[in-house]
């Protein structure tokens, strides 16, 4: 009888270490943002795409954001496959580049499924591509394949107003692209040349990533999701429910493994600069600084509600 109490009391010290074990590493997982039980993590990209965030587009995806956002979803090791959803018509040529990069390097260590909201063009397709499977809403609008370079001409608005720009220049192109003067012929050449090496990047990738597909797409057309099937473009047309299905299938999950949504929490920098942008002038921020795009520019998002406070307020 006492030696089948002491068994007795062993297991119950026993169970109530297992027990302060686990809720201490449940504790530990929480608190840095991890679980327990195998998940799909769902990471969210919509915007415009940019190195910095923008008073007119909003949101913005910003490499530095989803860096963050692929770094936490590779420490965790419960999270066995990732769906990743894109609304964006896209940005800056190099910060596609650079989100593309972190993307594949997600890939790699687990399967990525890319699922497209409502626009998925230009750059917005492009940091798809690293996916293992593209699934895109039955309304979704992608493609737009290709580069474009926008640059603006104001000389005639600054001689309206009495303005007069001096440049001292040390070459003949320094000043190749000003707004204080007009693009010569040699320069457009120039700069045509700039976009169509941009493109030709653009081109490369897609044709790595999706070999088979139709090679019509290559003339920056933009196609709804059934023609994008067709083309090659997308793998799937369905919902964001098909996508995470995928998604747990190529991770080994079963039907019922839960998806949890990683996010970035807001500095107080950013959320006092947000609510302080309005009366800031951040609205007069150009729509767009010269540059070379991978960029649908009939997808842009201008903040018009907040653009006409602005007037107002001015």
């Amino acid at each position: 009888m006492v030696h089948m109490r002491w068994y007795v009391v062993l297991a119950i010290v026993l169970g109530v270490i297992g027990v302060t074990v686990f809720v201490l590493t449940y504790m530990i997982f929480a608190a840095q943002g991890l679980q327990l039980i195998p998940y799909v993590a769902v990471i969210k990209l919509r915007g415009t795409i940019s190195y910095s965030k923008t008073g007119l587009f909003t949101p913005t995806i910003t490499s530095d954001d989803v860096r963050y956002l692929v770094n936490k979803v590779l420490s965790d090791p419960q999270a066995k496959a990732v769906v990743v959803v894109i609304n964006s018509p896209g940005g800056s040529a190099s910060a596609s580049e650079e989100i593309y990069e972190l993307l594949s390097k997600l890939s790699k260590h687990k399967p990525v499924i890319a699922y497209c909201e409502d626009v998925m063009a230009s750059g917005g397709y492009y940091i798809a591509l690293p996916a293992k499977k593209i699934v895109a809403s039955p309304h979704c609008m992608t493609g737009s394949i290709g580069a474009i370079a926008i640059f603006f001409d104001i000389h005639n608005l600054l001689e309206k107003l009495g303005i007069n720009v001096t440049t001292v220049k040390s070459g003949e192109y320094k000043d190749i692209g000003s707004s204080f003067r007009s693009l010569k012929s040699d320069e457009l050449r120039i700069i045509g040349d700039i976009v169509n090496k941009t493109a030709q990047i653009f081109r490369e990738r897609v044709m790595m990533c999706r070999p088979n597909v139709d090679q019509s797409v290559f003339n920056a057309q933009i196609f709804i999701a059934e023609d994008a099937l067709r083309y090659g473009l997308i793998d799937y047309i369905g919902t964001f429910d098909d996508a995470v299905e995928i998604a747990r299938e190529l991770g080994g999950l079963p039907p019922t493994a839960p998806i949890r949504e990683i996010t970035k929490p807001k500095s107080i920098l950013e959320l006092l600069l947000g609510l302080a942008s309005l009366n800031h002038g951040e609205l007069v921020k150009p729509l767009l600084k010269p540059g070379v795009y991978y960029l649908w520019t009939g997808g842009l998002n201008v903040n018009l509600e907040m653009l006409s406070d602005y007037l107002m307020i001015h």
